[in-house]
């Protein structure tokens, strides 16, 4: 499974369909322009480019809206516009940029995850007598995206290492030692309503799939014809299917009736196309054994024993204890790709996921497994986080509170640091690629933004940096909460404040 992962929920698109996008663009260049032939001629840039964005942020769109927007020069360091910029707001997936940060800083770009698989007790005649034991480390990358699609990359590799061992059988249990994150699956502050989305896939030491499974719904005739396919193909979740089909989009929900028990309800359309949908799993480390256990079986290597985890599992077992009674040994050694690439996937894709699970990584390099750890690094690397309360690495606790300068200042540090690269190429380019794909495309703002998104119910966050026409580089962070607009109306705005952005002149002129 390669997920398509949303920015905390399903995003509405800020582009409109081929037969509108020339009027809004239109709208918003014209807007953009009128702004600018209100400066007088006098106004020296600064002053120029404030009453603009004084007249922007006057949108009947913003105007329940909390709103934090600072706007400084990485070039000249001189601050260009503020309002609120003290203030401290939600805002959800740019807390990324704060765990992505902290993560460089504290691991270094060449940080890697290691994942073993280990063996114990004696082999004879193909036979395995003892068990295996998979010992977690925190790394998110066992699944099919750093591996051409193919989600069981990994745990095939694996069966064909125990194959070239010589074991055929093994007279033992399958233990996942998940013990190396004792945090709780969910952080404070995330919703309940959102435990079945991918996007709040439960957090463990070992995590496969991005602890999620994949549905393709298509519809057929009647209920019965529903065709479902689950990826990876698993017997660990049963589909229990109640929906129906009906004209029109229809609406895909689902509950855990038992903990392996999947109810769908609702509706799909009648004639539609298929519909893909990403559910999280429960006990995530159970379900990784459950799948690599099926993998085993499906290259003839059958475990006798069952799978235990050391915590959050149906059956645990006390992973000190196993250790004692027999001698293990590696058998195989999975490692991740390095943190620069991982980082793309952080705040490119906002995979939720992964930034929890750097969080997590973060904390065992410090001795401190809370989200303080990622401050502390920040603070003694010399970056200001007086402004932030930082309660899980992802941004999808609403707990979370940061100002708009406290982003800036952060932008700025990064961008004078020695991991300037890493960090600025991690975030999406504006119309290229990753949340920002999309949006403005065909503007003058296409590849002249990278910039990470932020995107809850009544939260509304941008970012990051802008390459003028000029070639300023400018560093901005605007931050919207409790507005009651729709979210194409936000973004709207936001993007005119984008391409007046582009306008402003260098230092030199």
């Amino acid at each position: 499974m390669v997920p398509r992962y949303p920015d905390h929920i399903q995003k509405t698109s800020c582009v409109p369909r081929a037969g509108q996008f020339c009027v809004y663009l239109c709208v918003l260049i014209m807007a953009v322009l009128s702004c600018a032939q209100t400066a007088r001629s006098d106004t020296n840039p600064a002053q120029a480019l404030a009453g603009d964005m004084e007249n922007i942020l006057r949108d009947p769109a913003l105007g329940s809206a909390h709103l934090g927007v600072v706007i400084d020069s990485v070039t000249t360091g001189q601050r260009l516009f503020e309002l609120n910029g003290s203030k401290r707001l939600v805002p959800a997936s740019n807390m990324k940029l704060f765990t992505s940060a902290a993560a460089l800083i504290a691991l270094t770009p060449e940080y890697r995850y290691e994942t073993r698989l280990l063996t114990g007790g004696s082999l004879r005649s193909g036979i395995l007598h003892g068990d295996l034991i998979i010992e977690g480390s925190g790394d998110p990358t066992i699944s099919g995206y750093f591996n051409r699609g193919d989600p069981l990359h990994v745990f095939r590799q694996w069966t064909t290492r125990l194959k070239e061992m010589g074991v055929g059988e093994i007279r033992g249990d399958l233990i996942i030692d998940n013990s190396a994150f004792t945090g709780q699956p969910y952080p404070a502050g995330w919703e309940i309503g959102d435990a079945t989305n991918c996007f709040s896939a439960p957090r463990d030491a070992f995590t496969f799939n991005n602890n999620c499974i994949q549905l393709d719904i298509t519809p057929g005739r009647g209920r019965e014809g529903i065709r479902l396919v689950m990826e990876p193909v698993t017997g660990y979740v049963r589909l229990h299917n109640r929906l129906t089909q009906k004209p029109g989009q229809g609406t895909v929900g689902f509950e855990y009736a038992t903990p392996r028990t999947l109810l769908m309800t609702g509706s799909i359309g009648a004639q539609g196309d298929t519909i893909t949908r990403y559910v999280a799993v429960n006990h995530p480390a159970y379900f990784g054994g459950f799948v690599f256990k099926e993998t085993l079986a499906a290259d003839g290597i059958a475990v006798k024993g069952e799978i235990a985890c050391a915590r959050n599992c149906p059956r645990t077992v006390d992973i000190p204890d196993v250790r004692r009674k027999k001698t293990f040994k590696t058998a195989a050694i999975y490692h991740s790709p390095k943190l620069s690439e991982m980082i793309k996937v952080v705040n490119k894709l906002s995979n939720n996921l992964y930034a929890e699970m750097l969080l997590f990584a973060i904390g065992k390099a410090t001795g401190d497994e809370s989200p303080n750890a990622a401050l502390a690094t920040l603070s003694t690397a010399g970056i200001d986080t007086a402004g932030v309360a930082m309660a899980d690495g992802s941004g999808l606790s609403r707990h979370n509170l940061v100002t708009p300068r406290a982003i800036v200042d952060l932008l700025k540090a990064m961008a004078r640091g020695p991991y300037a690269s890493c960090y600025i190429e991690s975030l999406p380019v504006m119309s290229v690629d990753g949340t920002l794909g999309n949006r403005l495309k065909g503007s003058v703002a296409e590849g002249r933004i990278r910039a990470k998104t932020g995107s809850m119910t009544h939260v509304r966050s941008l970012s990051g940096f802008v390459t003028t026409k000029n070639n300023e580089i400018l560093a901005f962070s605007i931050l919207s909460n409790n507005y009651d607009a729709a979210v194409q109306a936000v973004d709207t705005v936001v993007d005119r404040i984008i391409l007046r952005l582009l306008d402003y002149p260098s230092a030199a002129q």
